[in-house]
């Protein structure tokens, strides 16, 4: 028997063409058909720029490269195909709604804070968390209850919060209704989080929001870590320049439907509140281009990727002194490790994880980042015709830097295990939200009597990035104590007006 019209079940919405690139398009179109410009950019598309800047930048106006691509659509042609481009981002990310951003993940959590917290607000935060978090609760008002993330053992890399924890969170501050997580971190692993968003909306949260920068390609391969949104948050936010093909601080904010209109309206202010009105075009159809570049082909790129990264952490492995890890080599199972993300262990080498990454850059394989005890390295979730040459380049470099090229290691690492993770997931009292802090009077005072006093900058080692001062927190001795021996072994902090620390500002 056949359906009634009334009874018979609507075919859902037509998967959106995810080979279309709009916002890509349309300034292709214009940088093609603007001969002669009378608008910004000065440079007017190369043709006013210094032969060095030409040179870098590609080609002589009105020619081709960045500068001949750094047009100025009209506001009507930008909106309509930036509204479209987001729309496809949306679905490719299985979101309600997203914004393109120009500025990274950094502008999507200040967007995601600015719009849904104000001050008085109360926000579980894990302690894990990128600078941009703090920026964004230093500007809404809120104060954070931060949960600490579990610690390894042996590594002291950071695992990410659990659910007990976050649970204990909510239920001791019933007045915290948001939760904000990091998954991945920095060190390639993170939390549990299917459980731990369960258990966030179980102990009474309304909102979680997780800052996925690292994680852009986990929603286009079923064997990576969950996506967030997948996972259950209500918004997330991913830098499409980390392991995708977005220029530098391209980025996407995302929307879950579970989150409700009315959080998509207030997310639309906060996002065009904190973006640039005059953006580069270049950089915004880099991020239109990465999302269809994940869309059509992400499947396979990231499976190519994943494959790639293993057979390196192999051969690295194979050099005396290095250690490539893993899930295995972490005690976590896989969802809860990125396998794009190689952190290679050179504490067996007698080198810090300092000296190798100055050593890789100078012979032409630099890395993503160091720490004391690491190196850390990014697979692009892109397909790449000369892998293999890029490969045995950075297994060379890695060889020669660790002093396997026969001119000896140095032996001047400092004993024990890292303290830089530990000292950043420590948080001392907080005695004033970040906000308040930021409004006092400060002083200025050598770090030595800094102890005990009201934070009023932050301190942040970098990487991870992660803060190991907060602005309103009182300053612990062991904590300044870490930071000391973190800069004598060649560690590197911003976010403070004095990088060497010798002084810190506080609350007066």
């Amino acid at each position: 028997m056949s359906a009634s019209p009334e009874t018979a079940p609507r075919p859902g919405p037509r998967p959106a063409d995810q080979t279309r690139a709009p916002l890509l398009d349309a300034v292709t179109r214009e940088a093609r058909a603007a001969r002669h410009r009378w608008h910004c950019p000065g440079h007017q598309g190369g043709s006013r720029s210094s032969a060095a800047m030409a040179d870098l930048l590609g080609g002589d106006a009105p020619g081709g490269g960045a500068l001949a691509a750094d047009v100025w659509l009209d506001t009507t042609t930008y909106d309509r195909s930036r509204r479209s481009a987001e729309g496809l981002a949306a679905e490719a990310w299985r979101a309600q709604r997203a914004w393109l951003l120009g500025n990274g993940s950094s502008a999507g959590n200040l967007a995601w804070l600015l719009g849904l917290l104000g001050p008085g607000d109360e926000v579980v935060v894990a302690r894990d968390a990128h600078i941009s978090v703090l920026a964004g609760l230093a500007f809404c008002g809120a104060r954070p209850v931060w949960v600490v993330p579990e610690i390894h053992p042996r590594l002291g890399l950071p695992l990410g919060v659990t659910a007990p924890a976050v649970t204990a969170a909510l239920r001791g501050n019933p007045r915290a209704r948001h939760v904000v997580l990091t998954s991945p971190g920095y060190a390639s692993t993170g939390p549990d989080l299917v459980p731990v968003i369960a258990a966030a909306r179980a102990a009474g949260a309304d909102r979680v929001y997780v800052d996925q920068a690292w994680g852009p390609h986990l929603a286009f391969h079923p064997g990576l870590p969950p996506a967030a949104l997948d996972a259950g948050a209500d918004g997330c936010v991913v830098s499409v320049h980390k392991t995708a093909t977005a220029l530098s601080s391209g980025a996407i904010l995302l929307a879950a439907a579970r989150a409700g209109d009315e959080v998509a309206a207030r997310l639309e202010v906060a996002v065009r509140l904190t973006q640039t009105t005059s953006p580069l075009m270049p950089l915004m159809a880099s991020v239109d281009a990465a999302r269809r570049d994940l869309a059509t082909g992400g499947a396979d790129a990231v499976a190519r990727a994943v494959e790639q990264a293993a057979r390196l952490r192999h051969r690295l492995r194979r050099i005396p002194g290095v250690r490539a890890l893993d899930a295995d080599a972490l005690g976590l199972p896989a969802h809860r490790v990125d396998p794009l993300k190689v952190v290679v262990d050179v504490r067996g080498t007698g080198l810090t994880g300092w000296q190798v990454d100055r050593r890789l850059r100078r012979y032409g394989a630099p890395a993503e980042g160091a720490d004391r005890d690491r190196v850390y390295l990014v697979v692009p979730a892109v397909p790449a015709e000369a892998s293999a040459d890029s490969e045995d380049a950075l297994v060379g470099a890695l060889a020669r830097a660790t002093g396997q090229d026969g001119r000896g290691r140095l032996r001047s690492r400092p004993a024990g295990a890292d303290p830089s993770w530990a000292a950043a997931l420590s948080p001392g009292a907080q005695v004033l939200t970040p906000a308040e802090a930021r409004r006092r009077a400060v002083v200025t005072v050598s770090r030595e009597r800094a102890v005990g006093r009201v934070a009023a900058e932050p301190v942040v080692p970098y990487p991870p990035g992660v803060p190991v001062i907060v602005p309103g927190e009182r300053i612990e001795a062991s904590t300044v104590d870490v930071v000391a021996s973190l800069l004598a072994s060649g560690g590197h902090v911003h976010g403070c007006a004095d990088e060497r620390l010798r002084t810190i500002q506080v609350v007066a």
